[in-house]
């Protein structure tokens, strides 16, 4: 079986799982919720599909920082 070579659009499809299950992790949530969450908020395209050139150098910690601080101070600002 011959293998295909890996798109771009592979890898940010890989990233965003990535980033969605280290991200809930962190969390305490299942990936579905964070998901959920990332969705809701807009934050599944704002951050992690359209910053995916600067996120995927980042280290998987580092990733589920950002995703987390960036999830909650979108949240924060929607209730208020």
């Amino acid at each position: 079986m011959e293998m295909k070579p890996r798109t771009p659009e592979f890898d940010k499809l890989a990233f965003t799982v990535l980033a969605i299950e280290v991200s809930a992790e962190k969390l305490g949530v299942t990936a579905t919720e964070m998901r959920r969450r990332l969705e809701r908020t807009g934050l599944m395209k704002d951050l992690i599909r359209d910053c995916y050139d600067t996120l995927h150098t980042e280290s998987r910690k580092a990733v589920a920082e950002d995703v987390v601080e960036a999830l909650l101070n979108r949240e924060k600002d929607r209730r208020e």
